[in-house]
């Protein structure tokens, strides 16, 4: 599977995206930004932080290591461009103990933040 950026210009300015391919078959994306600012309680670093605001994986292709791939992805380019720290917020509704177990797995760990109910997740870079 190879992962890769999307041709420059097609998204706002600022917003990166990583798409996950497999033989022409577009398997999933993530969609963030490099520049974010993570505002709540519990930030270990300054910002600029990294901000994921969304990984989506073809159903047929999941646990079969995709999200995991286009997540280190993000976090590659972070720390290629300096960036200490990404973080995003779990999906909440049905099966968010998933969600959170998988991001977890994919090295994310909860942040600091007793007001929310399901916290932002962050990981070094």
């Amino acid at each position: 599977m190879e992962v890769k950026g999307y041709p420059h210009g097609r998204w706002p300015e600022g917003i990166m995206v990583l798409v996950a391919v497999e033989e022409d078959h577009l398997v999933g994306w993530v969609e963030g930004v490099l520049d974010g600012a993570y505002t709540g309680p519990g930030s270990p670093t300054p910002p600029p932080h990294g901000y994921v605001l969304g990984v989506v994986v073809d159903p047929a292709w999941r646990r079969m290591g995709a999200g995991r791939a286009l997540l280190d992805s993000f976090v590659s380019v972070a720390s290629d461009e300096a960036v200490r720290w990404v973080f995003l917020f779990p999906e909440e509704g049905e099966d968010v103990a998933g969600r959170v177990a998988f991001l977890r797995a994919a090295g994310f760990e909860p942040v600091d933040d007793p007001t929310e109910t399901t916290p932002a997740m962050g990981r070094w870079t």
